[in-house]
């Protein structure tokens, strides 16, 4: 129990790691290279395997002395802005200023142990930082920081429960991130690289049939392969490839195929009126509906009121960050925070919009970004292709958003038993 256990300085067996590169952003080419730059904003209170943003090595080496990278197993926390948001590193990455990246010295203590302290401790951490402006955590506060240290044997116990939840959240997240490069990868084929299209000109160029060639690259398969499908397979693939023309014309974005056209993004979107916005101080960590921000991690939190957005699988409604270009497609109902702007398509299903208006827009520092975004021009097909594609994104959705809602409920139970584990109040000997 607790009364065995000994009060510890995180100081005592952790190293605070300096090494902070931040390249110039008047250099173009030190930014998205193969070196993982780790910034506050990818940190997410779990592990952290990728970056936001990444550097060129001449970016990285730009920082001379400080130019290190952190090796995996590093613990990093923010320390402005957004403190004590804490992450731990699955792959070596390169840390700016706004970050703390903390090496626990894994002969005394459990790694993986101090991060669950660390992340129960948030609000003490927080209290730690000073500034009359903008508030810091440096280094001599946060090595004061002191909990209660069990015997090892405890400790792997406490952060195998632990990390047993946080895994499964993981691999939800990874699921749901496939799903997503699924519904970006189809929509690539369809409206960028028109490949059914093409694969119907190539086929009458060969006298072959254009109906199955496009069915073939609908599928990823070869025409042969087709065979292997079951009837109602054949039957999909049929209608859909029925729906896209067989040559393509010249317009102002180059060849397109016959009868799309090009659109102003400001034709294709319904700008909503939000009729509230929130801030972080009235939300709660769960809750029945999310709140969404125009941060990269997008959800600020939850509150149990009636929601302003109705969005659903059927009629879903998306996001896009004033500030920051972040976008993000909801099927369940929601509200924001500020500087978010809702959206809902206009002549074409959401779902599409939604895709056709990813990375239309560049993100730069310090300005607002909508109305250059909506007289970015897309290439429009007629609305039954659209709603077609927004079909089968639609049950990506909806697998996709089952998995949060599951990781949400586990997320719930880690942060029950997380202080009564780390204060003994839970007997390891029966616990699972």
């Amino acid at each position: 129990m607790s009364i065995k256990w000994s009060v510890v300085r995180l100081e005592e067996g952790s190293i605070f790691q300096e090494g902070y590169v931040n390249p110039t952003q008047k250099k173009p080419e030190y930014f998205d290279g193969d070196v993982k730059w780790l910034r506050a904003v990818d940190l997410n209170n779990g592990y952290v395997k990728e970056t936001s943003r990444t550097l060129t090595q001449a970016g990285f080496e730009s920082a001379g002395k400080s130019a290190l990278l952190f090796e995996p197993g590093t613990l990093a926390i923010s320390k402005s802005g957004t403190i004590g948001r804490i992450g731990i590193l699955q792959n070596y990455m390169c840390g700016n200023r706004a970050v703390i990246n903390i090496k626990v010295d894994e002969a005394k203590w459990n790694g993986r142990f101090i991060f669950y302290v660390l992340l129960a401790n948030r609000p003490t951490i927080e209290n730690l930082s000073i500034g009359s402006v903008q508030k810091n955590l440096y280094t001599s506060a946060l090595g004061s920081l002191e909990f209660q240290l069990p015997d090892r044997q405890s400790q792997n116990t406490i952060a195998n429960i632990l990390s047993s939840l946080d895994e499964k959240i993981e691999l939800n997240r990874q699921t749901n991130q496939t799903l997503e490069e699924m519904a970006q990868a189809v929509f690539k084929s369809w409206f960028v690289d028109f490949e059914p299209t093409r694969a119907k000109i190539k086929a009458t160029q060969n006298g072959q049939d254009p109906t199955r060639a496009a069915m073939a690259a609908l599928a990823g398969k070869t025409v042969d392969q087709l065979d292997t499908l079951s009837p109602e397979q054949i039957k999909t693939l049929t209608a859909t490839a029925a729906l896209f023309p067989a040559s393509l014309v010249t317009s102002e974005l180059g060849e397109i195929p016959e009868g799309w056209i090009v659109k102003n993004i400001g034709e294709i979107v319904s700008r909503l009126k939000p009729p509230k916005t929130y801030t972080k101080r009235q939300l709660e960590s769960f809750g029945s509906v999310p709140v969404y921000e125009q941060g990269a991690n997008v959800l600020l939190g939850y509150h149990s009121e009636e929601a302003g957005f109705m969005a659903s699988p059927e009629n879903p409604l998306f996001i896009f960050g004033d500030h920051t270009c972040v976008i993000h497609l909801s099927c369940q109902k929601f509200d924001i925070s500020q500087n978010v702007i809702p959206l809902a398509g206009k002549g074409y299903p959401t779902a599409w919009v939604y895709y056709a208006v990813q990375g239309k827009q560049e993100f730069q520092e310090y300005r607002r970004h909508w109305s250059e975004l909506i007289v970015k021009a897309v290439v429009a097909p007629k609305a039954e292709l659209a709603i077609a594609y927004s079909v089968f994104v639609t049950s990506l959705y909806k697998q996709k958003e089952h998995l949060v809602r599951e990781s949400k409920s586990l997320e719930q139970i880690r942060d029950t038993l997380l202080p009564k584990l780390l204060s003994g109040e839970i007997d390891l000997s029966e616990a699972s």
